[in-house]
């Protein structure tokens, strides 16, 4: 039987289709459109450093706006417990697709003849907090377009693309603010139109399941949020895991932010702009897209507490090289340390995009995702703050870093020690029972 054109397009793309014929052959159509989605996204992941950069060179912008954007971007995830309260109503892969479409249009709006750094700053930061839906969405869609069992490798390949994508606008973009400074906004035309590409592609999955993301009970938002709170809090094993995920992960909204600081600052290492620009955005970018496959198939073997222990370990080096860099006012360590670091992302960005899935009932995959990444929006607005007054009030400089290596060891043996006594996974239990049940019916 011949297959439909969809299906043959695979094969024309040898690595692609590499991957395709590793997973399932159920999800092959969904990974291969989520990968040209993922392009699209790739290219808004890199807007926050490049932005930051606009604002500090091309737009002349003040620290309160350098504030602003931060507070946006990190604490847009704040959000997203209004994603369980709209899973019962909107259908998930719309929560996915209309606001990146929205999120084109604000990114074009940078082009209007309206000048200053604040219109730049609000249309970019409204750009962050609109993300917070398909950041989640694609989380909750990857319950359904993907089995556990291979799982962390679908993603990770998606990472992957995204990370080349981003890789190559931080790359360009930065060249361009170089030599067309003026004409900044052609970066973000740029990004709305792969938006747009992506948002078509990620409209060609099909869906296999239906009312997986909540029931459509019409309460209001509030007490939507107050009915999920109570299902999150009620599993202790998830509140667990989220303590051990927040220690870690309030080191590295603390310090990751101000490494360009330590970086440029002449009291500690006056490092050239090609130095901090290869430190703070290429060296991420390249090393979170080429761990990001070997990190999807190593946690499709183990749990997601293992391998969050193992990335804080990895993120405790990084910070301690950081700190003995700016501390012996040496270069040669941020660079060791910016290898640690992002090798320790690449992993971390896939298991914080799927450890909640290893929790959640199928009916409250929304529910867990939503209040993890609300969680993080709160680490997001506080942690960075705490930071600045660490480094600037408090006048630490890089040993701020040391605080971000005692609570990244911390995140690691707290998770190496909640692993020694998990019970496995809530959904590959739940999948066990149902084939049971259907091998009951049919015998």
């Amino acid at each position: 039987m011949s297959s439909s054109r969809d299906d043959a397009m695979p094969t024309r793309l040898p690595l692609m289709r590499a991957v395709l014929e590793r997973v399932p052959e159920s999800c092959r159509r969904a990974l291969y459109f989520e990968t040209f989605y993922s392009v699209g996204s790739g290219t808004f992941v890199a807007l926050f450093l490049l932005s930051l950069a606009a604002l500090k060179t091309v737009l002349h912008g003040q620290a309160v706006h350098l504030m602003m954007l931060g507070a946006m971007f990190g604490g847009s995830s704040l959000l997203s417990p209004l994603v369980g309260y709209m899973a019962g109503r909107v259908p998930m892969r719309l929560l996915v697709i209309v606001p990146n479409l929205v999120t084109a249009v604000l990114l074009l709006a940078i082009a209007l003849p309206v000048a200053g750094p604040m219109f730049f700053t609000c249309v970019v930061g409204s750009c962050f907090i609109l993300r917070v839906f398909p950041r989640v969405g694609e989380m909750n869609m990857y319950r359904v377009l993907y089995p556990a069992t291979h799982r962390g490798l679908a993603v990770g390949w998606l990472k992957a693309i995204a990370a080349i994508s981003a890789l190559f606008l931080t790359v360009a973009g930065t060249w361009w603010f170089d030599n067309h400074g003026t004409q900044y906004w052609v970066v973000y035309a740029y990004a709305a139109c792969m938006l747009v590409m992506g948002s078509f592609c990620y409209s060609r999955i099909r869906i296999r399941e239906n009312g997986a993301f909540g029931n459509g009970d019409r309460v209001s938002p509030w007490v939507a949020m107050r009915n999920g709170w109570k299902v999150f809090t009620a599993d202790k094993r998830f509140v667990r895991y989220q303590k051990g995920f927040a220690l870690a992960g309030f080191a590295n909204h603390m310090g990751m932010a101000f490494i360009p600081e330590i970086l440029r600052n002449a009291d500690y290492i006056a490092a050239t702009d090609r130095q901090v620009f290869v430190i703070s955005a290429v060296m991420p970018a390249m090393l979170i897209m080429a761990s990001s496959p070997f990190w999807g198939r190593f946690l499709d073997k183990i749990d997601p507490m293992s391998g969050r222990a193992l990335f804080n370990l990895l993120q405790t080096f990084g910070y301690g090289m950081y700190c003995y860099g700016g501390v012996s006012r040496q270069i040669w360590p941020m660079y060791v340390g910016a290898a640690f670091h992002s090798i320790s992302n690449g992993g971390g960005t896939i298991n914080w995009s799927t450890g909640s899935l290893y929790f959640a009932k199928p009916e409250n995959v929304s529910i867990y995702n939503s209040w993890h990444v609300g969680l993080t929006g709160i680490r997001g607005m506080i942690a960075p703050l705490c930071g600045w007054l660490l480094l600037a009030y408090f006048g630490l400089g890089p040993w701020m870093f040391a605080v971000c290596v005692v609570l990244s060891l911390a995140g690691s043996i707290y998770m190496y020690r909640l692993a020694q006594t998990d019970t496995g996974s809530v959904e590959q239990s739940h999948d066990r029972v149902v084939e049971g049940s259907a091998s009951s019916g049919a015998g």
